[in-house]
């Protein structure tokens, strides 16, 4: 373990350090101009973009720490977190290779989370564990990502490779004691035709795998040994529907595969502007079974396919971008071998900047729509949020090169068409403390605001510099359907962040 750590922080620091004393655009110019910072950020979305909207002069070294706190939030979602996190990237040339790194390490305490043993990387899953009682869950996780572009033949043929590793450790510290293991990587590639600067296509395949290894255990061994205290039974929870307890063989793995295909397309030009384009579906299967000494039991399979598409243009100062996103997710049961829990969601989401003379302008809007269905009880629940968000920023610049920046953004999200049918047969806890909570907080309209101000001091060759972030959101127009026996959220949700970042 140790060694593997070394290797990820290596690849993930080396492009800051490469990209000392070869800048193309000064750090803080870059992270203080909305159009160019979000030109950056979309050159992660294909290592074919690397080249073309990544300068060099961009490579972070942060430390931060967050809380959230509040109890409007998903049922399964904690009351409460903390989350102090390590992350650096940069991008830099060896030779004719565009080269791009990042490697990010996060340490989560969370508090209050129930009826959730996951690692939360896979939200959409219909087989897991969880219990009424709350627990507090520690989580670390390693996470690096390279992508690379190359060209051939005078500059004609392209050739784009990335890789994303992520490795996780996840246990709770009171009864029920869930402990799960994880890693997840995936693979890219992609090559196509390339018409010097002004236009490059590739076409790309996508390939990955991973594992998940969870087992729920108990200090105190009359909790899990019989339902007579039923906040610390362990349930099975397998569908959309009120689970089963599960008392022995409290263990179970999951294989991951992933494969899919998709293109990517980015035009320059000094009249046009920057124009870039990039989409993929990507198939995943998760194998869910139980290893004992007599073999391999199958429980349950999962198909999850995902597309995604994002179209952007920029000239000057103003960027303009669209992207897509869909999930559909199927499961098979192995005891009635046929498909039970459907989940759908679609999401379409609109962004504009402007970068004036010290000022920054945005504007976000964002449709997202969501399901959950259960064929065997006939539990279905769906919503759609409108979501509108305006931000405004200031930043300056002294004598002494020092930078200042200060960001105000507001947020309004209004539910749209919520329903919910749940079977009044068999209801406990499950029903009322997840399906039902969840209805009413996603039927729930809500509004809020966040500020952040930052001061950057300048060194010779580098910044350094502290971030403070405050948000803020409240819960108004909620459901007045009354489902009997229901939990409910809380109002509001708080969240501060405090960073220190080193620009090189």
């Amino acid at each position: 373990m140790k060694r593997l750590l070394l290797i990820l922080v290596s690849i993930g620091v080396s492009p800051v350090v490469f990209a000392q004393g070869q800048q193309e655009l000064p750090a803080m110019t870059l992270a203080a101009d909305s159009t160019r910072y979000l030109l950056y950020e979309a050159g992660k979305l294909s290592p074919t973009f690397i080249p073309h909207l990544m300068p060099m002069g961009f490579n972070t070294v942060k430390l931060d720490y967050g809380l959230h706190n509040g109890k409007f939030a998903a049922a399964q979602d904690a009351t409460s977190d903390r989350t102090f996190t390590f992350s650096t990237e940069g991008k830099t040339n060896l030779g004719q290779t565009a080269l791009w790194g990042s490697f990010n390490y996060q340490r989560i305490v969370e508090d209050s989370t129930r009826f959730r043993h996951q690692t939360r990387n896979n939200p959409t899953a219909p087989y897991y564990y969880g219990s009424p009682a709350a627990v507090s869950y520690h989580r670390a996780l390693y996470q690096t990502r390279v992508g690379l572009s190359h060209y051939f033949f005078n500059h004609h043929l392209p050739l784009s490779v990335g890789a994303d590793y992520r490795i996780g450790n996840h246990f709770s510290v009171n009864d029920p004691r869930g402990s799960i293991n994880d890693y997840q990587f995936n693979l890219n590639a992609g090559t196509g035709y390339s018409l010097r600067n002004k236009f490059t296509g590739t076409i790309d395949g996508y390939y990955g795998y991973g594992t998940e290894v969870v087992n729920v255990a108990y200090k105190n061994d009359s909790y899990g040994e019989s339902t007579v205290y039923p906040d610390y039974v362990n349930y099975l929870i397998n569908g959309y529907a009120d689970p089963n307890p599960k008392l022995t063989n409290r263990n179970y793995r999951t294989r991951f595969r992933r494969n899919g295909a998709g293109f990517s397309l980015i035009c320059k030009d000094k009249y046009i502007g920057t124009l870039a384009a990039t989409a993929k579906r990507i198939k995943e299967q998760q194998f869910y079974y139980y290893r004992s000494d007599g073999g391999f039991d199958t429980l349950e399979n999962y198909t999850l396919t995902t597309t995604k598409a994002q179209v952007l243009w920029s000239k000057g100062h103003f960027l303009a971008s669209f992207a897509y996103e869909a999930q559909k997710g199927e499961d098979y049961q192995i005891v009635y071998k046929a498909n039970n829990y459907q989940y759908r969601s679609e999401s379409y989401t609109f962004r504009a900047v402007y970068t004036g003379r010290n000022m920054n302008y945005g504007v976000q809007l964002n449709n997202h729509t969501e399901e959950r269905m259960d064929g065997i009880t006939g539990n279905h629940v769906q919503y759609e949020h409108i979501t509108v968000q305006p931000n405004i920023g200031y930043n300056y610049t002294t004598k002494k090169k020092d930078h200042w920046g200060t960001d105000l953004s507001v947020h309004y999200t209004q539910s749209m068409n919520p329903a919910i049918y749940t079977t009044s047969v068999n209801v406990n806890y499950f029903t009322h403390q997840v399906i039902q909570y969840d209805y009413y907080f996603n039927a729930a309209s809500s509004a809020g605001g966040m500020f952040s101000i930052q001061y950057n001091k300048h060194f010779k060759g580098f910044y350094a510099g502290l971030k403070g972030t405050i948000a803020y959101t409240t819960a108004f127009h909620e459901s007045n359907v009354v489902l009997d026996g229901a939990w409910r959220p809380g109002k509001d949700r708080t969240y501060g962040n405090i960073a220190l970042q080193f620009y090189f």
